[in-house]
């Protein structure tokens, strides 16, 4: 390969990840939807059970499509950008997997509370990757939030996830609007 050639090459990969990250930017929306859902599940089902928790997420996925359909369609998504959503997704998938083993292997209510935002810090991190630090280290943070949240009782563990897991989506969220706000 010659020079130019390479050069060429690095210089598309730049592209390609600036272009994904500035379009990860505009999902900042759903970031603000379910960090709010995060801190109102998380603080309700100390209340009421983790019974609130399906509703949440019904009401979240159908508000997530309506955020869908009102987004700005006039500009394709890149390629890595399509990439890194399927991996999420099956990855997401995945975990879904893993909790319903969990739920036959224990019924420790810290483990279960615990599961969802340190599954979610590592997809942070693995789409940090491509998307920027801030991710990663928000990530970082979910992780570690859910491990601490293992030795706090109910329902201390419920509110310090609601403000950890919750407050580090609304972060994201808020970075990624800044983003999209300096972009324009």
């Amino acid at each position: 390969m010659k020079t130019q050639d390479a050069l060429d090459q690095i210089t598309y990969l730049q592209e390609l990840i600036n272009q994904t990250r500035l379009r990860a930017a505009d999902g900042y929306p759903y970031f603000l939807l379910w960090g709010l859902l995060w801190i109102v599940g998380y603080t309700a089902s100390i209340l009421w059970s983790d019974l609130v928790w399906p509703g949440i997420l019904v009401a979240g996925s159908l508000v997530s499509v309506v955020i869908g359909f009102k987004m700005k369609k006039n500009l394709p998504a890149p390629p890595l950008l399509k990439k890194i959503g399927w991996v999420m997704l099956v990855l997401f998938v995945y975990m879904a997997f893993l909790f319903g083993r969990l739920l036959l292997v224990t019924d420790d209510p810290q483990i279960i509370i615990s599961f969802w935002p340190f599954h979610i810090g590592l997809l942070y991190i693995l789409a940090g990757i491509f998307i920027g630090r801030p991710m990663i280290i928000i990530g970082c943070w979910l992780i570690l939030a859910a491990v601490a949240g293992l030795w706090l009782p109910s329902p201390w563990q419920q509110i310090w996830l609601a403000v950890g897991g919750g407050g580090s989506l609304l972060l994201t969220g808020l970075i990624m609007r800044k983003q999209v706000i300096n972009d324009e």
